[in-house]
């Protein structure tokens, strides 16, 4: 018996060009993943994946000084991530959010 697959969509974007650590978010289907220039991960995760099944909340929060970043919490209350993002990045960074979010929905685990 073969099992049908839901399409998979990859997204990928650079958050930020102007931060050394250069950070890359993908997400494909179910995992949200970072890739850094730097060996060791300068925010309050150094996994480098996350499955949607973990997450509790994913977002774009812009500070008052105009100043975007994209934030996940766990479903364990930890602070996945709080990276910036440029104003460049910040189309495709929704539309990881969108994604994310959607499959959050269908995920039960």
């Amino acid at each position: 018996m073969i099992k049908h697959e839901k399409e998979i969509t990859l997204i990928e974007v650079q958050l930020s060009k102007q931060n050394s650590e250069k950070l890359i978010v993908t997400f494909d289907a179910n995992v949200v993943r970072y890739f850094s220039v730097m060996n060791v991960r300068g925010s309050s995760s150094a996994n480098g994946r996350i499955h949607v099944g973990h997450i509790k909340s994913i977002e774009i929060s812009t500070n008052p000084k105009g100043k975007h970043a994209l934030v996940i919490i766990t479903k364990f209350d930890a602070k996945f991530s709080n990276d910036e993002v440029d104003d460049e990045a910040l189309d495709k960074v929704k539309e990881l959010v969108a994604e994310v979010q959607r499959a959050m929905q269908s995920t039960a685990l």
